[in-house]
């Protein structure tokens, strides 16, 4: 063994060292996940149930949905996908007020912003301009948010507590279609059409 191999910490102390941090915001959990890869899943893992404790309070029993909506969002800041690869979702921090906002500076509805967090677009399809102007609004990278809208879609969680019908992930449609389906204004229509590549 190497003296790098001896130094290199193991699981349960990194988790440890991780546990004890004054933050447990992505910005700590990025900067271990770059430290120590080999422990992703258990970084992950330890910062899921260090946000669900977070949520939690003593003084109430019974879990309320804006908790659990809360602490799904936050897992949705760390989504793996196959191979380890670490997407971060740009809209995991938005309340319902500044995803409203978001909509109305992109001049879109919120159903087409639905669709677009919810990954049911093909990601092919939604044309370059309008990912950079979203990348902008939300604060990020065009080719991080490409990656999220590349990733598999998602299953909403609050689905889950307002039907009988046990929740599945969507099919995804185009951005044509989406737009079509969104119940866009004609101007709204022609202003994303007129964005296509």
């Amino acid at each position: 063994m190497t003296a790098e191999q001896y130094s290199r910490l193991s699981e349960e102390e990194v988790l440890l060292a991780f546990s004890v941090e004054p933050t447990h915001d992505r910005k700590t959990l990025e900067q271990y996940l770059r430290e120590y890869p080999e422990h992703a899943k258990a970084l992950a893992a330890c910062s899921i149930e260090l946000m669900v404790d977070a949520t939690r309070s003593d003084d109430v029993a019974v879990t309320s949905e804006d908790a659990v909506d809360r602490a799904w969002q936050r897992f949705q800041t760390v989504v793996s996908q196959p191979g380890d690869v670490l997407v971060t979702n740009p809209f995991a921090m938005l309340n319902p007020t500044a995803f409203k906002s978001l909509a109305k500076k992109l001049d879109i509805n919120n159903l087409l912003l639905i669709r677009l967090r919810d990954r049911a677009i093909v990601a092919a399809t939604i044309p370059r301009r309008f990912v950079q102007r979203l990348a902008s609004e939300l604060g990020a990278t065009a080719e991080s948010v490409m990656e999220y809208l590349q990733s598999p879609p998602a299953m909403v969680s609050g689905h889950s507590f307002r039907s009988s019908v046990k929740p599945a992930v969507t099919e995804q449609i185009s951005f044509a279609e989406a737009i079509e389906k969104s119940q866009l204004t004609l101007a709204q229509q022609d202003a994303l059409k007129a964005l296509q590549d």
